[in-house]
């Protein structure tokens, strides 16, 4: 299945971009906010940064087709107490690349000035995200409470799925070559690869871009 969305969506960006008639190149760059929820998990809150770039086709009727790759790096630190002051603290570092496949329609307002709002897929593709456990628990070893100090990739480790589909939203305004933007990414793939509960990731971010 995930195979099959992969070549559709490249089916799809190839066939605009041959009947798109100009092109635009920026560079992005702002914050992100992802987050990784679940049934029966705790949710983790990510805070980092995104930067990359982009080409938007002109299609018609004010209609543009934007696409590109944007690379997001990310940090979480998740504590879960337990009794007795003790706890469990979960560093994460994540490292993901976004390739954008947006419907964009823009309103002009007056010279130099227009408003814009998207939709569309975004690919969203895990390239490491490395978790250090650091726990107190005093519980030996038998114990279902047990949890160890330990170090790991979540996907070299096969933990977590690296391919994550995701529809976003958003808009935002431009000013000449320059924009403020910002949007919602929902993810709708179940990455868990290990238990039988469902975790999927959204994302929201603010950026600002300056075309050439």
């Amino acid at each position: 299945m995930r195979k099959s969305l992969k070549i559709n969506i490249l089916i799809l960006l190839s066939a605009i971009s041959l009947c798109a008639n100009a092109q635009k190149y920026a560079i992005q760059g702002g914050y992100v906010n992802p987050i990784r929820y679940g049934s029966n998990v705790s949710s983790t809150f990510y805070y980092g940064g995104q930067i990359g770039g982009t080409v938007n086709f002109d299609l018609k009727n004010n209609m543009s087709l934007l696409t590109g790759a944007l690379y997001n790096f990310v940090y979480a630190n998740k504590i879960q107490g337990y009794p007795s002051t003790t706890s469990v603290t979960y560093k994460t570092y994540g490292h993901f690349l976004d390739i954008p496949v947006h419907f964009m329609y823009s309103i002009p307002l007056f010279k130099n000035v227009k408003i814009f709002g998207y939709a569309g897929p975004n690919i969203n593709i895990g390239l490491s995200q490395k978790q250090e456990t650091i726990s107190t628990l005093t519980y030996p070893e038998t114990n279902p409470l047990y949890i160890p100090n330990d170090k790991k990739d979540l996907y070299t480790n096969s933990i977590l799925n690296r391919f994550n589909l995701q529809i976003g939203t958003g808009g935002g305004v431009q000013w000449k070559k320059y924009q403020i933007k910002s949007g919602y990414n929902f993810g709708i793939l179940n990455l868990d690869k290990v238990n039988t509960t469902n975790q999927y990731q959204n994302g929201w971010f603010v950026s600002f871009v300056y075309e050439f």
